[in-house]
């Protein structure tokens, strides 16, 4: 028996059995919506308005639905009560009004240097030189459907995060592109710190060479929980590193306002393989004349970087 299958096996029957009912989950909505004001009005809702906003006349009935809650989904103190951690996630998902309905947006071209900071990105070498208001790459197109915000080239899906509807419906297809941006940033940053996103336990990943998805560098991440994460091209490694960072910055270019997928080091082609077993790539960095030689392990982290200024 795997340890993913006998951590199943340890586990209650049917953990969510206890919201399989309507007075229950009025009850969850009920603490959810006062959590929205409890800055104002306190954290948690004594009882008796808790019974009046739901609506239950029959006070044996509701006390009965409300045991069924304690503990695991709602919280009991001397001033009434209030959401656990689980409840609140709980809450959140099944609100109606995150998960609204939403029109789909897009295709809508992106990699418009000229929306970022204005400083200039290079790769791997001076061919790949971009200036302020070219276009990366002509065919990548952004759209938002299903609830999530995808980047393609052409037909070819690089990059998906979701934004739920509640948080894009007065957004911009351009903002909504900065916030993808930014949650995919978080989310790789936890994979590459080993955390899951969702369930934040420990996560595998590993360095692969293949082409099997839209990279032939990539890595990947899997949950013991929650199963394959997916993961992202290599050079996604490379936008946390104290040294990228303070690379760009001496080149007064702020890593944090660009959306990721501008740079051209996140790229099949900035990527050299130094050594095929144990794997090891190295991605080089160049501006104004400046070189960062990043080298990457086959567990993706960054274990050397080497600054160097080109002869004038």
């Amino acid at each position: 028996m795997t340890r993913q299958h006998q951590k199943r096996d340890e586990r209650p029957v049917d953990p969510f059995k206890s919201l399989g009912n309507e007075t229950r989950l009025e009850i969850l909505r009920a603490l959810y919506e006062h959590r929205q004001t409890a800055a104002v009005t306190g954290d948690r809702l004594p009882y008796s308005t808790l019974r009046e906003r739901v609506g239950v006349g029959d006070k044996g009935n509701f006390n009965y639905h409300l045991r069924q809650l304690r503990e695991q989904f709602v919280e009991e103190g001397s001033e009434g009560y209030r959401l656990t951690f689980a409840g609140f996630e709980i809450a959140k998902v099944i609100d109606i009004d995150a998960w609204r309905s939403h029109e789909e947006r897009g295709p809508v071209p992106v990699g418009d240097v000229g929306e970022g900071d204005g400083a200039a990105d290079t790769g791997t070498s001076s061919a790949n030189t971009e200036t302020p208001g070219e276009t990366l790459d002509a065919s990548m197109t952004a759209v938002y459907e299903d609830s999530i915000v995808k980047i393609n080239r052409g037909e070819t899906p690089l990059f998906a995060h979701a934004v739920r509807p509640v948080g894009a419906a007065d957004r911009e297809m351009s903002d909504l592109l900065d916030v993808a941006s930014t949650l995919w940033r978080h989310t790789i940053e936890q994979i590459l710190e080993g955390i899951c996103p969702y369930c934040h336990t420990t996560v595998e990943r590993e360095l692969t060479i293949g082409p099997d998805g839209p990279w032939e560098y990539s890595f990947s991440a899997k949950c013991p929980e929650c199963g394959p994460l997916g993961g992202s091209h290599v050079g996604t490694v490379l936008l946390r590193h104290p040294a990228v960072v303070s690379f760009y910055w001496d080149h007064d270019i702020d890593l944090r306002n660009r959306r990721f997928w501008e740079f051209s080091f996140i790229d099949d082609e900035a990527v050299t393989v130094l050594d095929a077993e144990p794997l090891e790539l190295q991605i080089v960095l160049e501006l104004d004349g400046d070189q960062l030689a990043v080298t990457i392990d086959d567990d993706a982290h960054v274990v050397d970087t080497k600054r160097s200024s080109s002869p004038v």
